[in-house]
């Protein structure tokens, strides 16, 4: 059985992940952050990559079309995180 979407609301991943950037841009202070965008796609793909993996039972085929991607950029994005 399909779980419905559930709209963005207050608490959401967007909202939760900026309030997360925001306390670490506040724990920097005036020193220059470097690679933030790297590090934040890091940081949110592994878990990612792990949940959607877990929740197809290792189906590549099935995660990478749960994940809007195709099965070769799958496979590259676990290699790089250390799953294959």
């Amino acid at each position: 059985m399909n779980t419905p979407v559930k709209p963005f609301t207050e608490g959401s991943l967007s909202d939760t992940t900026e309030d997360a950037v925001e306390d670490y841009l506040t724990l920097l202070g005036e020193q220059d952050s470097m690679n933030l965008y790297r590090q934040v796609i890091d940081e949110v793909e592994l878990p990612l990559l792990k949940a959607i993996m877990k929740h197809t039972r290792g189906n590549q085929s099935r995660a990478a079309n749960c994940l809007g991607v195709n099965r070769a950029t799958l496979r590259s994005k676990l290699k790089r995180h250390g799953l294959l």
